[in-house]
C-alpha cells in the first residue's frame, strides 16, 4: 500500500537523515547507505514513497535486508521516467514514515564519483556472516576532536567479554587498532582511547555525526565495522 503524507507537512519539515545513491548504468537495482537502514530499521517499511522537487511521487520497493540493503521494485521506473541512462546522482532527504524527498542529478557523474560510491559499496560490507549487533553513537563535535571516546554501557559490556586490550575500527577509508580503556572504580566505565582520534581526522568526522559500531552477535570481538553518512 503507498504511503500517504500531507504536501505541506512534508515541505516543512527538516529531513532527518540525508544520503545518496548513484544510478548505476547497468544494475537494475539501488544500492541504500547501510548505517541509514540500520539507524532506522523500525521506521522503515518496505515500500517507500518518493517526492521529487516539482511533486511527483513514486513508490519504489526495500528489500528490508540490513547486510546488503536495495531498492529493488519500482526502481527501473525510475531510470524511464527521468532518463537515467548513465551514471546519476539521487539525493534522498529522509522526512519519516518510509517518506522521502529526492533530487535527481541529470548531468553524468565524475569518474571519481562513480569510484568512490563503488568503494564504498564493498567497504561497508560486513566482517562477518552470521547474526550482528548494532551500537549507535550520535557523535558531537566535541567527541570528534576527543582523545577518546565514552562508550554506552550496552557497548562497554559487550566488549568487556572479550577481555580485550585493543580494537580495530574498520571504516570506510582506514582501520585503525585502538587502545581499550576499562575503569572499574570510582564508576564503572568504558572508553575507546589512543586511535580514536586518529580514526576520526582519517575521517573528517568534525561536527555532528550518526555512527552505527557493527560487531559479531554470537561472541565477543575485537573486530568493529563502524558505518556511517554516505554522500557524493
Amino acid at each position: 500500500m503507498e504511503n500517504n503524507f500531507n504536501e505541506d507537512d512534508v515541505i516543512n519539515r527538516m529531513s532527518r537523515y540525508q544520503f545518496s545513491i548513484i544510478h548505476l548504468q547497468d544494475e537494475v537495482v539501488g544500492f541504500v547507505d547501510r548505517a541509514f537502514t540500520i539507524l532506522y530499521d523500525d521506521d522503515l517499511q518496505r515500500q517507500w514513497t518518493l517526492r521529487d522537487e516539482e511533486g511527483n511521487r513514486h513508490v519504489v520497493a526495500y528489500n528490508k535486508n540490513l547486510q546488503k540493503p536495495m531498492l529493488i521494485g519500482g526502481w527501473t521506473d525510475l531510470r524511464h521516467i527521468y532518463d537515467l541512462y548513465d551514471f546519476h546522482t539521487i539525493y534522498f532527504g529522509y522526512v519519516g514514515d518510509s517518506c522521502f524527498h529526492i533530487t535527481i542529478f541529470p548531468s553524468k557523474c565524475k569518474p571519481l564519483s562513480i569510484a568512490r560510491f563503488l568503494n564504498r559499496i564493498q567497504a561497508d560490507q560486513p566482517l562477518f556472516n552470521g547474526p550482528k549487533l548494532h551500537f549507535k553513537i550520535f557523535l558531537n563535535p566535541n567527541q570528534c576532536n576527543a582523545s577518546h571516546l565514552d562508550l554506552p554501557a550496552d557497548f562497554g559490556n559487550y566488549l568487556r567479554q572479550g577481555s580485550f586490550k585493543y580494537i580495530y575500527l574498520y571504516g570506510p577509508r582506514k582501520t585503525v587498532k585502538c587502545k581499550l580503556l576499562l575503569r572499574n572504580h570510582p564508576k564503572k566505565s568504558t572508553k575507546i582511547g589512543s586511535g580514536w582520534k586518529e580514526f576520526c581526522t582519517a575521517h573528517g568526522f568534525h561536527q555532528t555525526i550518526d555512527l552505527v559500531f557493527e560487531v559479531d552477535h554470537m561472541k565477543s570481538n575485537q573486530n568493529v565495522k563502524v558505518l556511517t553518512y554516505c554522500n557524493f
